[in-house]
């Protein structure tokens, strides 16, 4: 039987923190973690993002792209519903194989609600978001009953970090909007 290593609130933080900036080291990260009342040496969190590695919760360090910087990206999203047939659990196999391979393919998975299926794909014209288009109905049109295509302009940076934040960060950054608009609308009634 597998041991399943648990993680605690301050590892949470510290995958969090890296999600956002892989390049941070101890004293940011001490600092950060600080910022949310944990005081600990930076020898533990050393020790701590080790033990996330060697337990492959922290598998790799990417990079962040400021997808506004460059330019002509296409970004498309595909929402797929599925006919009913008795091959469509050996077909989505290999539809997960061909998402999960494509290099354009940002994210993509099973959903609960109208649709069974959303992509997001990034290509480097419309061309070519079309050719994907054209080939994905064709390998896959037998077990598809619903496809809708929609280009998508990002009106923020992509983050993947979102993925991975904590309930104490999630709290914090409510906290701090709701204290924004109290001080707004307490400024913009001392005025009048």
């Amino acid at each position: 039987m597998k041991n399943y290593f648990v993680i605690d609130k301050i590892d949470e933080l510290i995958i969090s923190a890296l999600a956002q900036n892989s390049k941070q080291d101890s004293f940011e990260l001490w600092d950060y973690l600080k910022g949310f009342g944990y005081k600990i040496s930076r020898e533990e969190i050393e020790s701590r993002i080790t033990i996330l590695e060697e337990e492959q919760i922290i598998k790799n360090y990417t990079i962040s792209v400021d997808t506004k910087k460059i330019p002509g990206r296409v970004i498309r999203v595909d929402l797929v519903t599925f006919r009913t047939s008795q091959a469509l659990p050996k077909r989505l196999e290999g539809l997960k194989k061909y998402l999960n391979d494509a290099p354009f393919v940002v994210f993509s998975g099973k959903t609960r609600g109208g649709y069974d299926w959303i992509t997001v794909k990034s290509f480097l014209s419309d061309e070519m978001a079309d050719e994907e288009s054209d080939i994905y109905r064709n390998l896959f049109g037998d077990i598809i009953q619903v496809y809708e295509v929609y280009d998508f302009l990002p009106q923020t940076a992509a983050s993947f970090s979102a993925l991975t934040y904590t309930e104490e960060e999630y709290k914090k950054f409510l906290k701090e909007w709701a204290d924004r608009k109290s001080t707004r609308l307490n400024s913009s009634h001392s005025s009048v």
